[in-house]
């Protein structure tokens, strides 16, 4: 003999269907949520070390002599990401006591081996009185 009628079997079943459905929902939620944080992780990651490895191309690039308006481009590599800088006279009509110095402009580009890219634009002065 069966503890509940017949009639009661149909609604135990679809209200167990409808529970194992809002729970497989509920687990893919978590699941996604869980795959998007690993991804967000992933590419904070990429950036730190892009910009790390930008920041140490930039401290030993800076040491290096590049002559008057030259335009110049160097490439290397810095903790298994290529780097890119690329220097061109920026394009500046001096006036006044701005005549000593000339402005270059800088772009160094950082590649991770991944693929990720970082760009930084900047600008040098450099005394024209000097070979600095």
């Amino acid at each position: 003999m069966l503890p509940f009628k017949e009639s009661e079997l149909g609604s135990t079943l679809i209200e167990a269907l409808v529970a194992l459905a809002v729970t497989a929902s509920a687990l893919a939620a978590i699941g996604e949520l869980g795959f998007t944080t690993i991804a967000a992780a992933h590419r904070v990651e990429t950036r730190l070390f892009l910009a790390s490895s930008a920041r140490e191309a930039f401290t030993a690039l800076l040491q290096l002599h590049v002559h008057g308006t030259d335009e110049g481009r160097l490439r290397g590599e810095i903790n298994g990401a290529m780097w890119q800088l690329q220097s061109t006279p920026f394009p500046f009509d001096p006036v006044g006591p701005l005549i000593a110095w000339s402005p270059y402009k800088l772009r160094l580009v950082v590649t991770s081996p991944t693929g990720g890219k970082i760009v930084i634009d900047t600008v040098r002065l450099r005394s024209r009185g000097t070979s600095e």
